[in-house]
C-alpha cells in the first residue's frame, strides 16, 4: 500500500461515523494509480466508471486545492458547502462548518501537495450526476500514485 492510500485508510477510519450517520449515504472509494493521472476529467471518468457510476466528461469541475476556504473554485469551500448541512434539508447541520472545514482539510492532506488535483460534479450552474440519486455531491482526488471518490448522495 502507498503513503497516500495508507493516509486515506486512516482519513476514513477517523471520518466514517460522522460522514455515515443518518444524514446521507457516504461512499468512499479509493485505489492505487498505476500510471500517470493525465487530463483531470479524463482521469475522473475512467475511476467513476470503473465503480459503475456514470462518465460527465468535461462537467467535472476543476477545483484549487491549495486555495483558501475564500478563494476562487476552492476545494476547501466545496468540501464544506457538501458536508456541512444536510443535502435534503439544509437547514438542518450535517457536520456544521467548522467540521466540514476539518473534514475537507483533513481529505485533501491524504494527497501529495505537488500533485494533488480534485475534481467535483457540481458547478455553479447546477450538478451533472453520476448516480441516479436525487441529491449527490461527488468529490474525486488524486495525486501520482492514488486515486480516491468521496461520494454522498441522498433521497428526499
Amino acid at each position: 500500500m502507498n503513503d497516500t492510500l495508507a493516509r486515506l485508510d486512516a482519513f476514513f477510519a477517523a471520518w466514517r461515523e460522522r460522514l455515515c450517520g443518518d444524514q446521507a449515504e457516504v461512499r468512499f472509494t479509493a485505489q492505487a494509480l498505476e500510471a500517470p493521472p493525465g487530463l483531470h476529467t479524463a482521469c475522473a471518468d475512467r475511476f467513476v466508471s470503473g465503480l459503475g457510476y456514470q462518465t460527465i466528461g468535461g462537467n467535472w469541475e476543476l477545483l484549487d486545492a491549495e486555495g483558501d476556504a475564500d478563494a476562487p473554485r476552492s476545494a476547501r469551500a466545496a468540501l464544506v458547502a457538501a458536508f456541512s448541512r444536510n443535502m435534503v434539508f439544509s437547514s438542518e447541520p450535517w457536520l456544521g462548518e467548522a467540521d466540514a472545514l476539518a473534514m475537507g482539510e483533513a481529505f485533501l492532506a491524504c494527497f501529495d501537495p505537488g500533485s494533488v488535483q480534485i475534481v467535483t460534479n457540481r458547478r455553479y450552474f447546477g450538478w451533472n450526476p453520476i448516480t441516479d440519486a436525487t441529491f449527490e455531491w461527488a468529490f474525486v482526488a488524486f495525486d501520482n500514485s492514488a486515486i480516491a471518490l468521496l461520494l454522498a448522495t441522498d433521497e428526499d
